[in-house]
This record gives C-alpha cells, sequence and structure tokens, in this order.
C-alpha cells in the first residue's frame, strides 16, 4: 500500500501554497509538516538541501515547487496540470517562470527585508536558540538572494514601482478570462496565487493589492477552485 505523500512545508511560503493547491486541485490527500521545527529543518539541509517544500512521494524526496507539480502532472493524467496544447503548455510554464522569478523576489523584499514586517516574519519560527539560528539562517541567505538579484541593491520607492508595474501585468492578463489561459486554472495560476497570498501577508504590498480589487477577486476564484485546505501537521516528524 503507498503511504500517503508528505509534504515539508512552511506555512506563508509561496511555493509551498502552490504545492498545496497542486495537491488539493488533483484530490491527492497528504499530510504535512512543520519544515521549522528543528528536527525537520536539520533533515532538510542534510537530503535537500535546506529547500522548502519538500514532498516524499512514492518512496523519494522531491524538492523545488516545480519539480513537485510536474512530478504530480505526470502521477495522474486523469487530472492534469498542465494544458494538452503545446502552445498553452509552454505559456503556462512561462508564466509559472514570471511567477517565480519576479513577483517572488518582491514578495522576499516585503516580507523578509521591510523593517516594520520583520518583528512578524520572527514569530514564525520556533522559540529558543535553533528557531533564532533557522530565522537568520534564512534572513542572511534572502538578503544575498536578493542583492545578487539586483532588487537589493534598489530603494523603497524603486521596489514599489516594480510592484505596481508587475502588478499590472497581472492585471492585464486577467482581463479577459477568470483564470490566467481561460476558463480553469492551471499551474500558472497556482503560482500565481502564491506569490499573491505571499505579497498580501506584508502590510505595504497588501495595500497595492487592495488598490487592485480584480487580483482579490482572483485569489478567491483560484481558492474555491482548488478546494483550498492544509494539511493536518504532523508535529515534529
Amino acid at each position: 500500500m503507498t503511504s500517503r505523500p508528505l509534504l515539508y512545508d512552511f506555512p506563508t511560503s509561496p511555493f509551498c501554497a502552490k504545492v498545496r493547491a497542486a495537491l488539493n486541485l488533483q484530490g491527492v490527500a497528504f499530510d504535512s509538516v512543520d519544515a521549522t521545527s528543528p528536527r525537520a529543518w536539520l533533515r532538510l539541509r542534510r537530503e535537500a538541501d535546506g529547500k522548502v517544500p519538500a514532498l516524499w512521494l512514492d518512496g523519494r524526496l522531491v524538492a523545488d515547487s516545480t519539480t513537485i507539480a510536474l512530478a504530480l502532472h505526470a502521477r495522474d493524467a486523469a487530472h492534469p496540470l498542465l494544458p494538452a496544447s503545446p502552445r498553452e503548455h509552454g505559456l503556462c510554464l512561462a508564466l509559472t517562470t514570471w511567477c517565480d522569478d519576479v513577483l517572488y523576489p518582491l514578495g522576499l523584499q516585503y516580507n523578509w527585508l521591510d523593517p516594520a514586517h520583520g518583528p512578524a516574519v520572527r514569530r514564525r519560527f520556533p522559540q529558543g536558540p535553533v528557531g533564532l539560528l533557522m530565522w537568520h539562517f534564512y534572513r542572511r541567505r534572502i538578503a544575498r538572494q536578493l542583492r545578487a538579484h539586483g532588487l537589493g541593491r534598489k530603494t523603497p520607492a524603486q521596489h514599489r514601482q516594480e510592484l505596481d508595474r508587475q502588478l499590472e501585468v497581472a492585471v492585464t492578463l486577467l482581463a479577459d478570462h477568470p483564470f490566467l489561459l481561460g476558463e480553469q486554472p492551471w499551474l500558472c495560476d497556482l503560482a500565481l496565487f502564491g506569490q499573491l497570498r505571499f505579497l498580501g501577508f506584508a502590510p505595504q504590498a497588501r495595500a497595492a493589492l487592495a488598490a487592485r480589487p480584480v487580483l482579490g477577486d482572483y485569489v478567491a476564484r483560484v481558492k474555491a477552485a482548488v478546494g483550498w485546505r492544509s494539511a493536518m501537521r504532523t508535529p515534529g516528524r
């Protein structure tokens, strides 16, 4: 008997949200474990280079949200996560990359490096020395990533200009259809949903989203389409 998939999850991660939405859309029952628990974090550092999400699927550990989604897509032909049309298949992957590579750095900037939001992020990690170590580890790594990306060298005013520009792209893409590629959600929608949800945790980015109600309506549609829910957590696994 095949065991249920086990997701190493971080509740606010847009990539974890993307994977949870994919599992929900396919109707896959799964368990999840808090990736910030010391035991889980140490195991991920050893087996998946610290990457979250990571999913135990059919006896192997798969890391990276798009890699996980592609594995789920290949596993269940009855519930595809990408369109069959070659053109739309390619567009779906390109839009997924836009979400992951362009919107995500903005979410990192506003969630992790905005001083006004820093205490809220710290509270998401366990109390005690291990939790503090984890928080410092991720914050340093994110600061390096954003500096290498270029966003970390820009001013707050430039961050807001970039955020507004990219949110307007999303509004334009959703002008004629309920989802990015038509009448049903695909992987690109799960990716965009995760990134918009992530941006919404940070006060400044949340205000930018609130000024564009079409995006709030879209997030609600994706939630309804995938039957949005989180799995019961298995503590400290």
